[in-house]
Protein backbone atom coordinates (compact mmCIF):
# COMPACT_ATOMS: atom_id res chain seq x y z
CA UNK A 1 0.00 0.00 0.00
CA UNK A 2 2.65 2.52 0.70
CA UNK A 3 4.48 1.35 -2.52
CA UNK A 4 1.40 2.50 -4.19
CA UNK A 5 1.02 6.29 -2.35
CA UNK A 6 4.62 6.61 -3.03
CA UNK A 7 4.49 5.19 -6.41
CA UNK A 8 1.49 8.00 -6.96
CA UNK A 9 2.62 10.90 -5.42
CA UNK A 10 6.09 10.54 -7.31
CA UNK A 11 4.67 10.48 -11.06
CA UNK A 12 2.36 13.36 -9.70
CA UNK A 13 5.48 15.41 -9.13
CA UNK A 14 7.07 13.57 -11.93
CA UNK A 15 4.57 14.50 -14.75
CA UNK A 16 4.01 18.35 -13.12
CA UNK A 17 7.60 18.98 -13.76
CA UNK A 18 6.85 17.84 -17.15
CA UNK A 19 4.39 20.10 -18.02
CA UNK A 20 6.27 23.07 -17.00
CA UNK A 21 7.64 25.00 -20.02
CA UNK A 22 9.83 28.01 -19.89
CA UNK A 23 10.32 30.09 -23.05
CA UNK A 24 13.97 30.85 -23.73
CA UNK A 25 13.85 33.80 -25.54
CA UNK A 26 10.14 35.59 -24.51
CA UNK A 27 10.21 39.18 -25.60
CA UNK A 28 7.27 41.16 -24.32
CA UNK A 29 4.19 42.28 -26.69
CA UNK A 30 5.22 46.02 -26.92
CA UNK A 31 1.42 46.06 -27.81
CA UNK A 32 0.26 45.54 -24.37
CA UNK A 33 2.62 48.46 -22.92
CA UNK A 34 0.37 51.05 -21.31
CA UNK A 35 1.38 55.04 -22.96
CA UNK A 36 3.45 57.32 -20.02
CA UNK A 37 0.82 59.91 -20.29
CA UNK A 38 2.02 63.41 -19.37
CA UNK A 39 -0.17 66.06 -17.23
CA UNK A 40 2.75 68.54 -17.99
CA UNK A 41 4.11 70.22 -21.02
CA UNK A 42 7.59 71.16 -19.17
CA UNK A 43 7.92 67.18 -17.71
CA UNK A 44 6.96 65.96 -21.85
CA UNK A 45 9.90 67.72 -23.01
CA UNK A 46 12.25 66.88 -20.71
CA UNK A 47 11.79 63.23 -21.36
CA UNK A 48 11.52 63.78 -25.21
CA UNK A 49 14.66 65.48 -24.62
CA UNK A 50 16.28 62.59 -23.17
CA UNK A 51 15.17 60.40 -25.85
CA UNK A 52 15.64 62.63 -28.49
CA UNK A 53 19.50 62.57 -27.96
CA UNK A 54 19.53 58.81 -27.37
CA UNK A 55 19.97 58.55 -31.32
CA UNK A 56 17.14 55.63 -31.54
CA UNK A 57 13.96 55.65 -33.22
CA UNK A 58 12.00 53.28 -30.80
CA UNK A 59 12.73 55.74 -27.84
CA UNK A 60 9.81 58.01 -29.75
CA UNK A 61 7.04 55.12 -29.63
CA UNK A 62 5.95 56.49 -26.28
CA UNK A 63 5.53 60.09 -26.97
CA UNK A 64 3.00 58.66 -29.77
CA UNK A 65 -0.78 58.17 -28.23
CA UNK A 66 -1.85 54.32 -28.50
CA UNK A 67 -4.70 53.31 -30.38
CA UNK A 68 -6.41 52.62 -27.03
CA UNK A 69 -5.97 56.12 -26.04
CA UNK A 70 -7.07 57.68 -29.52
CA UNK A 71 -10.31 55.43 -28.92
CA UNK A 72 -10.85 56.63 -25.47
CA UNK A 73 -10.41 60.09 -27.11
CA UNK A 74 -12.30 60.42 -29.59
CA UNK A 75 -15.29 58.58 -27.62
CA UNK A 76 -15.21 61.34 -25.15
CA UNK A 77 -15.37 64.49 -27.26
CA UNK A 78 -18.19 62.40 -29.47
CA UNK A 79 -16.14 61.76 -32.56
CA UNK A 80 -17.54 59.23 -34.71
CA UNK A 81 -14.92 57.09 -36.35
CA UNK A 82 -13.95 53.62 -37.69
CA UNK A 83 -11.67 51.09 -35.79
CA UNK A 84 -9.21 51.27 -39.06
CA UNK A 85 -8.89 55.09 -38.88
CA UNK A 86 -7.53 55.34 -35.51
CA UNK A 87 -4.94 52.52 -36.49
CA UNK A 88 -4.19 54.98 -39.59
CA UNK A 89 -4.16 57.58 -37.62
CA UNK A 90 -1.83 56.56 -34.69
CA UNK A 91 0.79 55.30 -37.32
CA UNK A 92 0.96 58.12 -39.64
CA UNK A 93 1.58 59.87 -36.15
CA UNK A 94 4.60 57.55 -35.69
CA UNK A 95 5.71 57.61 -38.85
CA UNK A 96 5.88 60.72 -39.40
CA UNK A 97 7.30 61.86 -35.84
CA UNK A 98 10.04 59.06 -37.20
CA UNK A 99 10.50 60.63 -40.40
CA UNK A 100 11.05 63.70 -38.92
CA UNK A 101 13.36 62.12 -36.42
CA UNK A 102 15.66 60.74 -39.34
CA UNK A 103 16.23 63.98 -40.79
CA UNK A 104 17.11 65.55 -37.94
CA UNK A 105 19.58 62.60 -37.12
CA UNK A 106 20.98 63.01 -41.02
CA UNK A 107 21.62 66.33 -40.17
CA UNK A 108 23.49 65.80 -37.27
CA UNK A 109 25.66 63.34 -38.71
CA UNK A 110 26.24 65.58 -41.60
CA UNK A 111 27.63 68.19 -39.45
CA UNK A 112 29.62 65.88 -36.67
CA UNK A 113 26.94 66.92 -33.88
CA UNK A 114 27.07 65.09 -30.97
CA UNK A 115 23.35 65.23 -29.61
CA UNK A 116 24.15 63.48 -26.22
CA UNK A 117 26.60 66.25 -25.44
CA UNK A 118 24.33 69.00 -26.10
CA UNK A 119 22.77 70.67 -22.97
CA UNK A 120 19.83 72.10 -23.00
CA UNK A 121 19.45 75.95 -22.05
CA UNK A 122 16.20 77.50 -22.73
CA UNK A 123 12.69 75.87 -23.35
CA UNK A 124 10.26 78.34 -24.92
CA UNK A 125 6.36 77.15 -25.06
CA UNK A 126 4.12 79.05 -27.59
CA UNK A 127 0.17 77.70 -26.44
CA UNK A 128 -2.42 77.76 -29.00
CA UNK A 129 -6.24 76.60 -29.22
CA UNK A 130 -7.66 76.02 -32.88
CA UNK A 131 -11.09 76.66 -34.09
CA UNK A 132 -12.15 72.69 -32.04
CA UNK A 133 -11.16 73.84 -29.31
CA UNK A 134 -7.86 71.78 -29.60
CA UNK A 135 -4.93 72.95 -27.19
CA UNK A 136 -1.43 72.39 -28.65
CA UNK A 137 2.49 74.21 -27.92
CA UNK A 138 4.93 74.76 -30.79
CA UNK A 139 7.85 73.90 -27.95
CA UNK A 140 11.79 75.16 -28.80
CA UNK A 141 14.41 74.00 -27.24
CA UNK A 142 17.54 75.95 -26.80
CA UNK A 143 20.75 74.17 -26.75
CA UNK A 144 24.51 74.35 -26.72
CA UNK A 145 27.46 72.28 -27.54
CA UNK A 146 30.89 74.47 -26.79
CA UNK A 147 30.30 77.68 -29.23
CA UNK A 148 27.49 76.43 -31.48
CA UNK A 149 24.10 76.77 -30.72
CA UNK A 150 21.03 74.78 -32.14
CA UNK A 151 17.53 74.62 -31.65
CA UNK A 152 15.35 71.34 -31.13
CA UNK A 153 11.41 72.80 -32.49
CA UNK A 154 8.21 70.23 -32.53
CA UNK A 155 4.48 70.67 -31.65
CA UNK A 156 2.73 69.41 -28.77
CA UNK A 157 -0.82 67.94 -28.84
CA UNK A 158 -2.90 67.50 -25.86
CA UNK A 159 -5.22 65.09 -26.17
CA UNK A 160 -8.03 64.00 -23.01
CA UNK A 161 -5.85 66.53 -20.62
CA UNK A 162 -2.46 64.46 -21.36
CA UNK A 163 -0.10 65.63 -23.88
CA UNK A 164 1.82 63.83 -26.59
CA UNK A 165 4.71 64.80 -29.34
CA UNK A 166 2.90 65.68 -32.52
CA UNK A 167 4.63 66.25 -35.74
CA UNK A 168 7.00 69.48 -37.62
CA UNK A 169 10.11 68.05 -35.11
CA UNK A 170 13.23 69.89 -36.34
CA UNK A 171 16.79 70.15 -35.21
CA UNK A 172 18.76 73.03 -36.68
CA UNK A 173 22.04 75.34 -35.75
CA UNK A 174 21.28 78.75 -35.20
CA UNK A 175 23.24 81.92 -35.19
Amino acid sequence: MRRLIFGILFLSVAYSKAQLYVLQDHRPDSADQINIVYDSLPELCDTFYRAFITQNLTNLKPFVPQVKYLKATFDTLSIEYRPEQLVYRQQLMLRLLQKNYKKALKYATKYKIDLSKMEPTNHYYDYSKDQDGNTFCFVTVTTKRRKHTYELKYLAIMLNGNWFIGDELTFVEIE
